[in-house]
């Protein structure tokens, strides 16, 4: 795994190879000797944790809300309605409760790009630009601007999550 992602310091571990259409992890593995293409936070979380506390209408959850972190402390499964309504607190889904939060790259235009920073090694202030275009939080930008900063970009983040208080990041 470690040589397939990246941990960078505000402790994300994000994945560096294959991406779903909608900017996830993904990985080809073999089972039985047939290969098959699976969400690797899924598929990591089902490795450590089993299978059995998942039933189908669950999902494997990112509490950092990175869709290319495969860090196994930022998941944790829950239902479909619960990440809904994490989603929805927070600003992130596209319904009526939208406030705007999401990357105007799209998912997988921000996973690239991010991805692109990566590519030669941890670069900060590649990484800083990466997470900072696009991202439509004034306070996320504003800490980006000057390079990355782990304490004003963690900082920024929660600033700028309305549910916060209820949620915690990590």
């Amino acid at each position: 795994m470690a040589d397939r992602s990246v941990l960078v310091p505000h402790g994300c571990r994000y994945w560096t190879n294959a991406l779903t259409d909608d900017g996830y992890a993904k990985a080809v593995i073999t089972v039985e000797g047939r290969e098959r293409t699976v969400r690797v936070h899924r598929w990591l979380f089902e490795q450590v944790v089993g299978p059995d506390p998942l039933p189908p209408s669950s999902v494997v959850a990112h509490a950092c809300n990175e869709s290319l972190c495969v860090r196994l402390e930022h998941l944790s499964g829950v239902s479909q309605r619960a990440n809904l309504a994490q989603m929805a607190a927070q600003g992130r889904s596209a319904g009526r409760a939208h406030h705007g939060r999401a990357d105007t790259r799209g998912p997988l235009g921000r996973a690239q790009a991010i991805q692109a920073a990566l590519r030669g090694g941890l670069d900060l202030p590649a990484l800083a630009a990466a997470m900072r275009d696009g991202d439509p939080r004034p306070l996320v930008r504003r800490a980006l601007a000057g390079g990355y900063n782990v304490d004003a970009y963690l900082a920024a983040v929660e600033a700028s999550d309305p549910s916060a208080a209820q949620l915690p990041l990590f």
